[in-house]
């Protein structure tokens, strides 16, 4: 009998990706949302190795090893393989990668099209064509699609003709406990072991072509010249402490005061956001932009860029900039810094927008997206061969 008869769903989740930078949250935020609700009987994918992190958040859940690499072609028939005896009504896959002879209904997760429009440094032209291949095949072949944008939702039906009426778009939502401000006393362990200096002007992320690091350098450089500013600029992130962005800090003089801090554990990116004054996003495209909501969480006044997701989030709340623009971007940075009712402005509204944006609605809305998956039937051209011969 299948648990769609009793309206508990067997809900089977690819968490490989649990680790990831981002879309790790994201999985881990589903984990805990299942694992707390009495409607849910989980089974759950692991990377091999990382089944204790997958049971940490998800106690109850059913854990299944998969030693397939991501991207790879063992992947399209492992991840089936493990399936295969598996009672689940829906699997979902909440990245683009669904493998071409699952069987089952599936609901993906398609975060953006970043790696198109903004391909990895290296990325060879037969690896974007795979990219192209499996995507499209994952929009056609997918009973139900996510996206947490309405911005990406545009973009998958721009670039990929894809079917706009069977893409639901859910917003992220973010860790209620970044509100609560950490002790004085560990703010001030964290300041003297990463050498800190406020006021700070934080930026979370990987260096990325899409991350616009190299703009945040120069409008940093050109707000300490021209407005005089104090602190140091934060790179909390995928940023090499020694690499490119460092050796053009040290270029244009301001070497001593911008900070690479590498990849930080969850409580010292907390204690970063409590420490700063300023949180500072202007990529030049985003899926979400997570940050940007866990700073306003957390009672930061945020600057983030005026296009796609970003001025979606940012609307009305944070301080919105032409991210192509260094001068815009400096004088922002000044006038948040200087500008006291307008940071208080911004503070407020930041948390109101925050409060209204919880992992519980993420978790919830996703329920509702299988119900809907498996109420309809499955979508022309479902089998494998179709998803192959169609890509």
């Amino acid at each position: 009998m299948s648990s769609m008869d009793s309206a508990r769903l067997a809900v089977g989740l690819d968490a490989r990706k649990l680790t990831d930078y981002g879309i790790g949250t994201y999985v881990g935020s589903l984990l805990r949302g299942f694992a707390a609700r009495s409607d849910v009987s989980l089974t759950v994918l692991a990377k091999a190795g990382h089944e204790d992190r997958v049971a940490g958040l998800a106690p109850e859940a059913k854990v299944i090893p998969v030693s397939a690499r991501e991207y790879s072609i063992a992947e399209h028939y492992r991840v089936p393989g493990v399936l295969w005896r598996e009672k689940i009504d829906v699997l979902h896959v909440p990245h683009y990668v669904v493998p071409f002879a699952i069987r089952r209904p599936v609901v993906a997760t398609v975060h953006d099209v970043i790696q198109l429009y903004y391909p990895p440094q290296r990325r060879t032209q037969l690896a974007l064509t795979y990219l192209r291949l499996v995507m499209r095949a994952t929009l056609r072949r997918a009973r139900r699609v996510i996206t947490p944008s309405f911005s990406s939702r545009r973009d998958l039906i721009k670039v990929f003709g894809a079917d706009a009426s069977k893409i639901d778009v859910i917003a992220n939502g973010v860790d209620p406990r970044l509100e609560k401000r950490p002790p004085v006393e560990d703010l001030e362990e964290l300041k003297q072991r990463m050498g800190l200096r406020p006021p700070l002007i934080l930026v979370v992320a990987n260096d990325k072509p899409h991350k616009n690091l190299d703009t945040v350098l120069r409008a940093y450089h050109l707000s300490t010249r021209n407005f005089g500013i104090p602190g140091q600029l934060v790179f909390a992130g995928g940023v090499k402490p020694d690499g490119r962005l460092a050796r053009k800090a040290v270029g244009l003089g301001i070497g001593d005061r911008v900070r690479f801090v590498g990849r930080v554990s969850t409580s010292d990116l907390a204690r970063l956001y409590h420490l700063s004054a300023v949180l500072l996003h202007v990529a030049l495209y985003e899926g979400f932009g997570l940050p940007i909501l866990e700073g306003m969480q957390a009672g930061l006044p945020v600057i983030t860029s005026n296009v796609g997701a970003m001025q979606e989030l940012g609307e009305g709340v944070a301080r919105l900039v032409n991210p192509l623009d260094v001068q815009e971007v400096a004088r922002a940075i000044e006038r948040v810094l200087i500008d006291d009712p307008l940071r208080r402005r911004m503070i407020e509204s930041g948390k109101t927008r925050a409060g209204k944006m919880s992992w519980e609605k993420t978790v919830e809305g996703t329920m509702a997206v299988y119900r809907k998956a498996l109420a309809e039937t499955a979508p022309q051209g479902s089998s494998v061969g179709l998803a192959v011969g169609r890509s």
